[in-house]
Formats: C-alpha cells, sequence, structure tokens
C-alpha cells in the first residue's frame, strides 16, 4: 500500500517521532516484548508501520503482516502497555541501575530492575499517543484484510454448494461424468475442481472415491467456519479496542490542532467517527 495521502503522512510522521523517543528509553533499559525477541519491544509495533510505507507487504493475505489478526493483536499488546509499561526487561541487557539503588531497610541497597517512575509514566504517556495513532492509521488495513478474506471464505463455501449439487446429480444418475466435469468448471477453487476433475477423467467416481470427495467436502466446510469464525473474532478485537482506546483519549484531536498538526488531527478524528458509527460491520 502506497502511503500518498498527507493525513497519512503526518500521522506516520508523529508515530515516527514516538518510536524514536521510545527506542531510546527501551534500549537503555533493555525493554523487550518477551524474552524471545532481543529487540526493543516497539520494534515489535513498528514492523507493521514499516509493512505498510513498504508499499510491498498484501493487505489481502491471510498471514500478511498487516492482516487483521496480527494488528488485532497489536492493538490489544498497546492497550496493555499503559498499565504496564515496563512489560520484560532482557536479562541479558538490563540496564546497571548504578543510580536506581532502593534501600532495603537494614539489610542495604538493592538494585532496581525497574526504571524509576518518572520513567515509566513517560513511556505510558509515549505509548498513549502511538497506540491512538496506530489504531486510526490501520483501521482500514484491518478491514479491507477482513472483508477481502472474508469473500474468499463466502466464495469457496459456495464452491462447496456447487461440488455436493453435482455429486449428488451423478450419484442418482441425472448426468453423466462428462456433463459433472464441465458443471465444476463453475468452481473457483482450483484446488478442489481439478482433484475432483482428476477423479471423474478416469471412468467417473467409484464408490469409495464419492465417499472421500463428500468427506473431503465436510472437512474442508468445518475448516472454512472455524476460520470465519476466527477472522470475525479478530475484526471484532480490533474494532472494540479501537473504539475503547478512542473513548480513552477523545482530548487528542484538539491537542494536535493546538499544536498545528490538523491533517494528523482531522485524520485520527475521522478515524473515530467511522468507528463510532459501527463502520467496521460493513464495506468502506
Amino acid at each position: 500500500m502506497a502511503i500518498g495521502d498527507q493525513s497519512q503522512v503526518a500521522i506516520i510522521e508523529l508515530m515516527s517521532g514516538k518510536y524514536q523517543q521510545i527506542l531510546a528509553i527501551e534500549s537503555e533499559w533493555g525493554i523487550r516484548l518477551n524474552e524471545g525477541d532481543m529487540r526493543q519491544r516497539i520494534e515489535h509495533f513498528h514492523d507493521a508501520v514499516r509493512a505498510l510505507t513498504s508499499g510491498s507487504a498484501d493487505l489481502y493475505a491471510k498471514h500478511s503482516r498487516l492482516s487483521v489478526e496480527h494488528l488485532a493483536y497489536d492493538l490489544s499488546l498497546l492497550r496493555q502497555i499503559q498499565n504496564k509499561p515496563v512489560g520484560t526487561i532482557n536479562r541479558a541487557t538490563e540496564k546497571s541501575a548504578g543510580d536506581a539503588l532502593v534501600k532495603m531497610g537494614e539489610a542495604g541497597a538493592s538494585r532496581s530492575k525497574l526504571p524509576p517512575s518518572q520513567v515509566r509514566m513517560e513511556l505510558a504517556s509515549l505509548y498513549c499517543g502511538y497506540t491512538v495513532f496506530f489504531a486510526a492509521l490501520f483501521a482500514q488495513v484491518a478491514d479491507k484484510n477482513y472483508f477481502s478474506r472474508s469473500d474468499v471464505i463466502d466464495e469457496s463455501v459456495s464452491d462447496i454448494g456447487v461440488i455436493e449439487d453435482v455429486l449428488d446429480q451423478l450419484i442418482a444418475g441425472k448426468i453423466t461424468a462428462a456433463q459433472a466435469m464441465q458443471e465444476l468448471m463453475h468452481v473457483e477453487r482450483d484446488d478442489l475442481r481439478e482433484r475432483l476433475q482428476a477423479m471423474l477423467s478416469r471412468k467417473g467416481l467409484s464408490a469409495k472415491e464419492k465417499q472421500e470427495a463428500r468427506a473431503l467436502l465436510g472437512t474442508i466446510e468445518k475448516g472454512l467456519a472455524k476460520e470465519k469464525k476466527d477472522l470475525d473474532a479478530a475484526h471484532m478485537n480490533y474494532r472494540t479496542g479501537q473504539l475503547a482506546i478512542y473513548e480513552d483519549t477523545k482530548d487528542l484531536v484538539k491537542q494536535l490542532a493546538a499544536q498545528g498538526l490538523n491533517l494528523a488531527g482531522k485524520f485520527v478524528d475521522s478515524a473515530m467517527q467511522a468507528a463510532g458509527k459501527g463502520q467496521g460491520k460493513g464495506r468502506q
């Protein structure tokens, strides 16, 4: 996705500024998303921004960095940071807290692994702004991924209906194998069409192959139902998270305008209004 809209550019510039500030703090204190990721925590979230601005990321793929599942997960984590700004401090790189010694009574002093409260408050504040911008920037991206993949699932379900109808007619002797192959040309899913056509091209379907075809269709139907359920849940999670974030930060648009950042403010305001009107329930 090429970023050409000026308001989007303004939002990304603001996010990049907060990214740099967060990166400096998390580098100093060794703050990570988890022990398995040696990078600073903010790098995980900013990967999505890099994917978006690169223009090479697939907005419609299931396993894309910009899939609705990934974005909903990111938003969930970003919301948690407000209450737990420090997260995981990597043991191999944690700050040598020379000036963060904490008195432990007469037992002497012990090193504090946590940044002082002032640093934690600053980190939470920086992430608060970053989270609002993240939710606004990726709202339409999440919708595009969700709706396009929902359409693909619906088409697959329709294809299965066509195949089942063809099988029923074939088993009942209403059509020949050649006619069945012709009917299957309307099936969009290449894997299903080609597999059944290969079976029919030999000498029709044996009783065993008919059972196998039925079982295959049943398995695919169950898989599609689960995928649709998970997809719906991810989209709902993104939308509810987005609304919760906006409810907590309604004054941000006014702050942006006061700072002369009208384009960014309008972009966030537009995303807030769209979320409030429930546009996530339909295509934008």
